[in-house]
């Protein structure tokens, strides 16, 4: 049984963390069906559409997904970054970044590093809810954000439900 892996090399330097995965994936003895899809910047500017139909079909009808690395513009009106997008729509809520550190290797802090770090991936600070500038109905919401008013201020709530908690 094969995977159908949808490949999304993303823009700018996704295409060369893309082609540096490729070297590994193609050494590895597995029965993959690479679908090839863009997202991205490169979208943005073809499209005002960072995820198009086309990449969601992909994304649908594929076991997985290689992703790149993109570029976000913050401050663009409409723009929302595709990671976010793809994160929240397929509910990716954990982002697990295994690391360790070997003996030898002249770069580590120490040798005896041997971690997993888990980061919540849609809520919290990604949750997308993003403003600017900053409405000023927001300056009265809470009695800490009245030391911003007046000043040139983007805001970025971080918003839990009790699900994702």
């Amino acid at each position: 049984m094969g995977y159908r892996i949808c490949r999304l090399p993303g823009d700018g330097i996704g295409h060369d963390v893309m082609r540096a995965a490729m070297i590994v994936f193609l050494k590895i003895p597995l029965d993959i069906e690479w679908v090839d899809a863009e997202a991205g910047w490169c979208m943005w500017e073809k499209y005002h559409n960072t995820v198009p139909d086309a990449t969601w079909k992909a994304l649908e009808s594929t076991d997985c997904c290689l992703f790149g690395a993109i570029t976000s513009k913050p401050g663009i009106k409409g723009f929302l970054s595709a990671i976010l997008q793809i994160r929240q729509r397929f509910d990716l809520y954990i982002n697990m970044r295994p690391f360790k550190a070997y003996e030898g290797v002249p770069l580590n802090y120490r040798d005896d590093i041997d971690m997993v770090i888990f980061r919540e991936n849609s809520e919290g600070l990604y949750s997308g809810v993003e403003f600017h500038p900053t409405p000023p109905e927001l300056f009265d919401m809470h009695e800490r954000m009245q030391r911003f008013r007046g000043k040139d201020v983007a805001v970025s709530l971080r918003v839990f439900t009790r699900e994702g908690c």
